[in-house]
C-alpha cells in the first residue's frame, strides 16, 4: 500500500474527486455570493427610493404647513395689530388663531417692527387723504397686510379734518370693518390640513416600510458567507495546491522515504476530512432551501 506507485496515484485519484467537488462548491459558494449581491442591490434601491419619497412628501407637508401658518399669520395680525398698542397687552390674553406661542410672539414683533417703520415715515404733517400717497412713495404695496397696519399708523398719526365751529368733521371718522376670515381661506386652510394628514400617513407607512428594508439589508449583511469562502479556499490549499506541489517533487522521496509515508498520511486524512466538510455543507444548504420552501 505504501509503495510510492500507490501513493502517487492514491494521491492523484484523491485531488481529482476533491477537485470535482471543489467545482461544485465553489460554484454554489459564487452563486450564493451573486444573488446575495443582486437582492442586497435590488433593497439599496428600494431603500433609496423610499428615502427619496419620505423626503419629497416631508417637503411637501413643510410646504402646505407654511401655507397654513400664511394664511394664520394674515388673520392674525389682522385680528391683533390694534391691540399691540395698548399698554396692558398680553398676548396670552387674545386667540392664538391656531399659532404656537412662540409663532405669535414673533409675529407681534413683526407687527412692532412694522409699526415703527410707519411711524417714521407717518412723521410729517398729514390728513387722511395724503396716507394712500404717502403709502405709496414709500412702495408699500396695496392689498397686503403690511398696508393694513401703516395704513391704521398712518390714521392714528393724520391732522383730523374740522368743521367751520372747530369740531372734528363726522366725514373724517374711521369705521373700522370687523375682521373675519373669509369663506373661500376657511376652504382652503381646510383642503390643505386634509393633506397634511395624508401627507401623514403616507410618511408613516413609508417609514414602516424603510424599516423593513433595513431589517432585510441588516440579515443579508449578517449572513456567514465568510465560513463558506474560507472552507472553498482551505479544502482547495490544502486538498489540492498542497498534494500538487508535494507531486511536482515526489523524487525526494527515494533520497528520503520516510517522507512518502507523511504524505501518504496527509493525503489520506485531508481528503477524509475535506470530503466530510463538503457533505456538511451540501447537507446543510438542503436544509436551508427546504426551511426556505415551508416560509
Amino acid at each position: 500500500m505504501f509503495e510510492l506507485n500507490n501513493i502517487l496515484t492514491y494521491a492523484n485519484a484523491n485531488i481529482q474527486i476533491i477537485g470535482i467537488f471543489i467545482a461544485i462548491i465553489g460554484g454554489l459558494v459564487a452563486t450564493k455570493l451573486l444573488n446575495t449581491k443582486i437582492e442586497k442591490d435590488a433593497l439599496l434601491d428600494k431603500f433609496d427610493k423610499i428615502e427619496k419619497e419620505i423626503r419629497f412628501y416631508k417637503s411637501k407637508k413643510a410646504s402646505d404647513e407654511k401655507e397654513i401658518y400664511d394664511i394664520n399669520r394674515e388673520a392674525y395680525i389682522e385680528y391683533i395689530y390694534e391691540k399691540v398698542m395698548e399698554d396692558d397687552f398680553n398676548i396670552e390674553d387674545y386667540s392664538d388663531y391656531n399659532l404656537t406661542l412662540e409663532q405669535r410672539k414673533k409675529i407681534v414683533l413683526e407687527i412692532k417692527e412694522m409699526m415703527k417703520k410707519a411711524v417714521d415715515i407717518f412723521r410729517i404733517e398729514h390728513s387722511r387723504s395724503d396716507i394712500s400717497d404717502i403709502l405709496k412713495q414709500n412702495h408699500i404695496k396695496e392689498g397686503t397686510i403690511e398696508y393694513r397696519v401703516y395704513e391704521y399708523i398712518g390714521r392714528k398719526t393724520r391732522k383730523r379734518k374740522v368743521n367751520a365751529f372747530g369740531m372734528i368733521d363726522p366725514t373724517d371718522i374711521d369705521f373700522q370693518p370687523i375682521n373675519t376670515s373669509s369663506f373661500s381661506e376657511n376652504l382652503e386652510e381646510r383642503d390643505l390640513n386634509n393633506r397634511i394628514e395624508k401627507f401623514d400617513e403616507f410618511i408613516e407607512w413609508k417609514l414602516i416600510e424603510k424599516e423593513d428594508m433595513e431589517i432585510k439589508i441588516n440579515a443579508i449583511n449578517n449572513i456567514e458567507l465568510k465560513k463558506e469562502v474560507i472552507l472553498f479556499i482551505g479544502i482547495t490549499i490544502f486538498s489540492i495546491c498542497i498534494p500538487q506541489l508535494v507531486l511536482c517533487i515526489y523524487p525526494l522521496f527515494v533520497n528520503y522515504k520516510f517522507l512518502k509515508y507523511i504524505f501518504a498520511v496527509y493525503s489520506i486524512v485531508t481528503f477524509i476530512v475535506s470530503m466530510i466538510l463538503m457533505l456538511v455543507y451540501m447537507l446543510n444548504l438542503l436544509l436551508d432551501i427546504s426551511k426556505n420552501k415551508k416560509l
